[in-house]
């Protein structure tokens, strides 16, 4: 049996007792209590831990978020940059064999 479960089953004997009015062992449910007291403060320790990296994983996440939509926006401007420049040069080999063809004639 665990310590938790040891300590419910003295409280249980303990509340049974105090109700018939038999003498208890107050310095064990007293050990107890601090022992129950020690466990829910390192569980409060433990969650405000949990929430603080939750805290900074959100903020990540959502800061690669802003990296992702930032880098997507230069990707469409990239694109749209090097699609005119395909263009002006498919336009610039297209007059160059124009004038190359009108000097052969």
């Amino acid at each position: 049996m665990d310590k938790l479960q040891e300590i419910k089953n003295r409280f249980s004997i303990a509340t049974s007792l105090y109700k018939k009015q038999i003498d208890v062992n107050w310095s064990t449910i007293l050990e107890d209590q601090e022992f129950l007291i020690e466990s829910v403060e390192k569980q409060q320790e433990i969650i405000e831990e949990n929430k603080r990296q939750q805290e900074v994983t959100v903020h990540q996440f959502r800061q690669a978020q802003k990296d992702i939509q930032h880098l997507s926006g230069d990707r469409k401007r990239y694109k749209q940059a090097l699609e005119k420049i395909i263009t002006n040069l498919n336009f610039a080999i297209t007059v160059a064999q124009n004038e190359l063809e009108g000097d052969v004639k």
